[in-house]
């Protein structure tokens, strides 16, 4: 008579949906820090099929949609194919100009075992394999000692009067001195990355301590392990000549040399103009904080007005799946909706999160590409009005949210104490974004606009009633909120009984008022007689960094340089747009990283040349050579700078860290022509 009792579930406050499923149930393994993915997830797949075949009833299995395997492989394939198609390409280029298949295998073998001392020294380091540190070694560098020595004693072998073991021995005598400088000089050139910090440290270190076990390792086996290599393989009665073409080039490049080396005014002045139209260009390349990997997928953020409930969120994502499954490059769709039970993202049911995976490149429909797939899937988007969204991939998509601090790629976070405030700057700065080219998915993190039941309590009058406030907030709270009053026993099992007011009398203040709270002489005082009842808006959230207030617009960049287009997004906000007195400003994401990344930089590469130097002058034992060498670092950045430009690439970090690896380059070739 005075309740309706129904069996029921605890509010929801989020849902799962899995391709055609509309309602499923998402569980996620984490991996902890330190353990070796693939022998983890072989683990994880053997405990699921055991759960799936011994423990759940027919009709119910647990299926992974998606395994961080998948990645695994394909990086583990493409360092598989650059080992193996570097090491292929050196030991052809190393025939070519060598002339010599033995002299070019013995070259050869010393990047496997250079390589294989490298592999134990990460493990006893404890250096992580991954893509970066194992595809990035460069075959090239590592063979250099080796080639140098090989070539010094095919020269005295050509030269002829002496034995082969005098040959080696004095070519090696010859040369060891530069090889060990020349090693010193590329491995303090990769120095700049042991002292990285952030994501670009995590990311470089691995392959900078690779490079340098490698380097080290190539050195030492040059000067032991191939003399002893070419006194076996080469044989007393080996002579040899110089390939033709070689010879030929060397004859055609005689004079030209001398004519240089009349006029060398003129060269440099031709190098200055070159170098000067190369330093000119870098400015159109656009900077970046990191290239993107790759990872067969698109992680979507979908953000839904912040009143909106469960069942219209649920019709939304519904509709949004459907569109989805319908593209022929998908293959499968995960749709989060609001918070998990365990509260570990505190969001509402406005926003949804998307995971669009994508079929193997090898079933990818002819002609398609992720870029127009995100083009048809924006236009799809745009016809449900009211709603944010940006578009990412999984891995990339946290490791944003890390960097800014938002769900987003790129963030403006301005800081006050007033929300009013905080929301119009926000608006004024969102409608700056928009002006700019290549800015997208932008969005403001709202914190007004939520309906809000406000109980203000008349603290006098409810002493007057001998009422205090925790019974009264507990009596509003049971009613509206809900509360398990007890609990009801079937078999082993618990469930909790829970009361609370029906669904119109929470929404409708009057009957709120009409709420009775106990009071100590045992009558009941309607709620209206103790407290004014009343609706209005107030924040959905409140977000705080550094002790202050903030709003968040957030933003990604797409079809133009993360640089340039931020840059031209401060431009228009610092002009149009004034705070108050205590609100301040700041840009966060990754472009806040790549500025950090780029001012450490500035820092730390002028002391890395600073000591290549100083190890130049102790090789040569004067400033003079050492300080030809140097200058010739800029004009090693012509072919790096027109290899950007023509493969349509930015400056990224990653690329300003390949320039490094080719000054050390270009110093040890001027080390060996100096010194030979």
């Amino acid at each position: 008579d005075v309740a309706k009792v129904e069996i029921g579930n605890a509010p929801r406050l989020g849902m799962f949906q899995f391709n055609d499923n509309p309602d499923s149930v998402e569980g996620i393994v984490y991996l902890r820090r330190g353990e070796n993915a693939t022998e983890v997830l072989a683990r994880v797949r053997n405990t699921v099929e055991n759960i799936n075949k011994q423990i759940l009833p027919p009709g119910i299995e647990v299926a992974p949609f998606y395994d961080r395997q998948v990645l695994l492989d394909i990086t583990i394939g493409t360092v598989k194919h650059t080992l193996f198609f570097g090491i292929s390409l050196v030991l052809a280029v190393l025939f070519f100009f060598l002339g010599n298949l033995r002299a070019a295998a013995v070259v050869a073998a010393v990047i496997p075992l250079a390589l294989c001392v490298s592999f134990i020294q990460m493990h006893l380091w404890s250096v992580p394999a991954n893509l970066i540190s194992l595809g990035a070694i460069d075959f090239g560098v590592i063979v250099d000692s080796a080639v140098i020595l090989t070539e010094n004693v095919m020269r005295h072998l050509e030269e002829g009067g002496k034995r082969l073991k005098q040959s080696i021995i004095i070519a090696t005598s010859e040369v060891q001195r530069a090889m060990i400088y020349s090693t010193g000089i590329i491995i303090v050139a990769y120095s700049p990355l042991f002292f990285m910090g952030g994501v670009e440290g995590i990311i470089f270190k691995p392959m900078a301590f690779t490079m340098g076990f490698a380097l080290i390792a190539a050195m030492i086996l040059s000067l032991t392990f191939l003399p002893a290599m070419i006194s076996l393989v080469f044989g007393e009665s080996m002579h040899h000549k110089p390939p033709g073409f070689i010879t030929r080039l060397l004859n055609s490049y005689k004079p030209l040399l001398r004519r240089w080396m009349d006029r060398p005014l003129t060269v440099i002045a031709v190098a200055v103009f070159v170098l000067g139209l190369t330093l000119l260009s870098v400015t159109r390349l656009g900077t970046a904080f990191l290239p993107t990997l790759e990872e067969n997928n698109i992680w979507l953020r979908v953000s839904l007005p912040n009143t909106v409930d469960l069942d219209y969120s649920v019709k939304v994502a519904n509709q949004l799946r459907e569109t989805f499954l319908k593209q022929p490059e998908i293959e499968k769709v995960a749709v989060q909706i609001g918070r998990p039970d365990d509260g570990t993202d505190s969001t509402g049911v406005f926003n949804q999160e998307y995971g669009l995976y994508l079929k193997s490149p090898d079933n990818m429909p002819s002609g398609s590409s992720k870029k127009q797939l995100i083009a048809n899937l924006e236009k799809e988007l745009k016809k449900l009005p009211g709603m944010t969204y940006s578009f990412s991939q999984y891995i990339q998509d946290n490791v944003n949210e890390a960097l800014s601090g938002v769900k987003g790629e790129n963030s403006v976070k301005i800081y006050g104490a007033d929300l009013v405030v905080l929301d119009q700057k926000a608006q004024e700065v969102m409608a700056q974004l928009r002006k700019v080219r290549g800015v997208a998915d932008e969005g403001i993190l709202k914190e007004l606009g939520q309906p809000t039941l406000n109980i203000q309590i008349d603290r006098e009058r409810a002493a007057r009633y001998g009422i205090n406030v925790n019974e009264i907030q507990t009596v509003v709270a049971n009613a509206i909120g809900g509360a398990a009053v007890t609990n009801l026993l079937e078999d082993e099992k618990t469930f909790g009984i829970a009361v609370r007011l029906n669904p119109g009398s929470r929404n409708d203040t009057a009957d709120i008022g009409r709420l009775l709270v106990d009071s100590p002489n045992g009558s009941a005082i309607p709620l209206s007689m103790v407290a004014t009842v009343q609706l209005s808006d107030g924040p959905f959230f409140i977000y705080r960094e550094a002790g202050k207030r903030y709003i968040a617009i957030k933003f990604s960049v797409r079809n133009r340089d993360l640089g340039s287009a931020v840059e031209d997004a401060q431009h228009l906000v610092s002009k149009n747009i004034t705070l108050p007195p205590n609100y301040s400003i700041s840009w966060d994401g990754q472009f806040n990283q790549m500025k950090q990344a780029q001012k450490k930089l500035m820092l730390i590469v002028p002391l890395a040349l600073l000591g290549i130097f100083l190890l130049l002058v102790s090789a040569f034992g004067n400033f003079r050579d050492a300080v030809i060498v140097m200058i010739n670092v800029p004009f090693a950045a012509i072919g790096g700078v027109i290899a950007l430009h023509l493969a349509g690439e930015t400056l990224s970090i990653s690329a300003f860290f390949g320039f490094l690896s080719l000054f050390g380059i270009a110093i040890q070739d001027g080390v060996i022509l100096i010194s030979f």
